[in-house]
């Protein structure tokens, strides 16, 4: 196993233990039996172990996935299974990290959707910056109130507001386009 890895683990098993903000380098370098020049030869600090835990993610690998609720439930799929990790970043100082994977995911699963939909992904980038937004926003909350919502009625929801905005709302711009 790759030393990133055992700190990107370690990390997520300390998580289940402490808070985000009580662990520190000297830490994980015990937990993962490494020494602290190990550790900053391969990351500046903590927040660099979890950008790249991130930035490793593949959601829904090895699977199809055509349309939005495929791409939503690969996601929910993915937070229930990573939970207390996600829960942790989710209310910590890495919030932002957060964020901004759920953005990423969701930008670039919906820049995908609307290219395959014959839609161009440039003329309708704020709709899918908008759209990214709300969702990411929507998850933090969901994962915030402890997944209290049931994920069906977050579904539906999710589906409400994507179908809103790629049917009623783009129609709408086009009209007034055309005007």
């Amino acid at each position: 196993m790759k030393i990133e890895t055992k700190y990107q683990e370690g990390l997520k098993k300390l998580i289940k233990e402490k808070q985000l903000d009580e662990i520190n380098v000297v830490m994980l370098c015990d937990a993962v039996k490494s020494n602290r020049q190990t550790f900053y030869y391969h990351y500046r600090d903590i927040s660099d172990v979890i950008d790249s835990i991130f930035l490793k993610e593949k959601i829904g690998q090895g699977k199809v996935m055509p349309d939005f609720e495929s791409s939503l439930k690969a996601m929910i799929v993915y937070l229930n299974s990573n939970y207390s990790f996600v829960s942790a970043i989710n209310n910590s100082f890495a919030q932002d990290k957060f964020t901004s994977f759920l953005y990423s995911y969701f930008y670039s699963k919906l820049t995908l959707i609307f290219k395959n939909e014959g839609k161009d992904p440039y003329a309708c980038r704020s709709i899918l910056r908008m759209l990214s937004s709300i969702y990411s926003s929507e998850l933090r909350v969901w994962i915030s109130n402890k997944r209290k919502e049931h994920q069906e009625t977050l579904i539906k929801r999710f589906l409400v507001v994507y179908n809103y905005f790629t049917t009623q709302y783009l129609g709408d711009v086009r009209r007034e386009a055309n005007k």
